[in-house]
């Protein structure tokens, strides 16, 4: 797999969707390191994936 990133159809994009496909909502821990990406690269990407509207962010607050 290569190192390069992309945006837009690149490899990390698919990765991201089948990750999510696969586990369904995950925070974004999991997701970066089910994938070995930083949080600020999944970020990047997730807001990408959500302009595009093929992602949907919430944000979900724990009882405490």
């Amino acid at each position: 797999m290569s190192s390069t990133l992309r945006i837009g159809g690149g490899p990390r994009d698919g990765e991201i969707l089948k990750c999510l496909e696969q586990h369904g909502p995950v925070a974004l821990g999991e997701l970066c390191e089910e994938l070995g990406l930083s949080e600020g690269t999944a970020t990047a990407f997730l807001a990408m994936l959500a302009r595009e509207g093929r992602v949907r962010i919430c944000e979900v607050e724990l009882a405490g």
